[in-house]
């Protein structure tokens, strides 16, 4: 095991799985992945906090689901000040090299919560750092891995209003035209927080070659994604070979300084996940194998959290 990795996941679905099963942080009396215990255990030093709407909440609902969730996590920060403070700009992410407790900076998966795109900086202001413009399905600004629309001018409107916030612009979930339309727009380091190779695992959600060597291009960095549709390279039960084997494809496509984790653990039921991984408390076995594998410990670091760090420095 490396001494003092830094683990960044770029893509925890927290709030949404705490409200949706209405169950403890602390101690859960229902199956999940994500507890402040199982962080701590992990080693986890930042996490991209997700705000998720599911899709039986859109339309009526969107809103009031998004801001629950952000209200959640003013309580977690709060509750659990001594143990998670919430990271909103560059000294807050020199804070996390001195400081013990773990980081959340959000993340919001599909942006329908946000109305119009003015009004944008009023997430901002929650503490929004991160945006992907679309879920699998269509709104009023993109679409999703599931339709086949382009932006719309508010989702232009809203990818220029990101710039100027330095919002960074995430690109999973987003079909191929709206990937290729946003990723012209977006003027920071854009990234795809969870994310797998589509030569590997043809599945819509997974991005193509020049998709990923579009990112790379511009510095941002694909999280490999450990949910196991997204996984599978030829068994119907992924293992971390086949997280190995997405990470180093991206590797060997792009480069080691391009490629990082974002689980999406409580985005579905631990059986949806390698069966290495049954909590984040597990993530640091990735590391691990990894190492075996032949990695060395520098290229480890990059992959474990170093990569979005360095896209977080320059975008915040």
């Amino acid at each position: 095991m490396l001494n003092n990795l830094f683990i960044v996941d770029a893509h925890e679905d927290i709030a949404y799985h705490l409200s949706y099963f209405n169950r403890d942080f602390i101690s859960p009396s229902i199956p999940c992945m994500i507890t402040l215990p199982w962080l701590k255990k992990g080693g986890i030093r930042l996490v991209f906090n997700t705000i998720f709407v599911p899709l039986e909440c859109k339309p009526h609902k969107t809103v009031e689901v998004a801001l629950q969730q952000l209200s959640i996590y003013d309580g977690i920060y709060k509750e659990h000040k001594n143990d998670i403070f919430q990271v909103k700009n560059d000294g807050d992410l020199s804070r996390l090299e001195e400081d013990s407790r773990i980081g959340f900076l959000t993340l919001i998966e599909g942006a329908d919560p946000i109305e119009k795109p003015e009004n944008l900086i009023e997430f901002y202001e929650r503490g929004v750092r991160i945006l992907g413009l679309a879920w699998n399905d269509q709104n009023q600004y993109a679409s999703g891995s599931d339709t086949d629309s382009g932006l719309t001018k508010e989702g232009i409107e809203l990818i220029k209003r990101m710039n100027d916030l330095r919002i960074t612009l995430d690109l999973s979930h987003l079909n191929e035209r709206c990937f290729w339309e946003a990723i012209e727009l977006t003027n920071l380091v854009p990234i795809a927080s969870h994310s797998n190779a589509r030569t590997l695992t043809d599945h819509p959600r997974n991005l193509r070659d020049d998709q990923l060597r579009a990112i790379s291009e511009r510095g941002g960095v694909i999280g490999v994604v450990l949910y196991n549709d997204f996984l599978r390279t030829g068994s119907e039960n992924p293992t971390l070979e086949d997280i190995f084997a997405h990470a180093d494809y991206v590797i060997n496509l792009c480069g080691e300084d391009y490629v990082g984790i974002g689980s999406d653990l409580d985005g579905a039921e631990a059986d949806d996940f390698p069966k290495e991984i049954r909590t984040v408390a597990d993530i640091p076995k990735i590391a691990e194998f990894f190492l075996q594998k032949g990695y060395s410990e520098e290229r480890v670091r990059k992959i474990m959290g170093g990569n979005f760090m360095r896209v977080l420095r320059d975008n915040l």
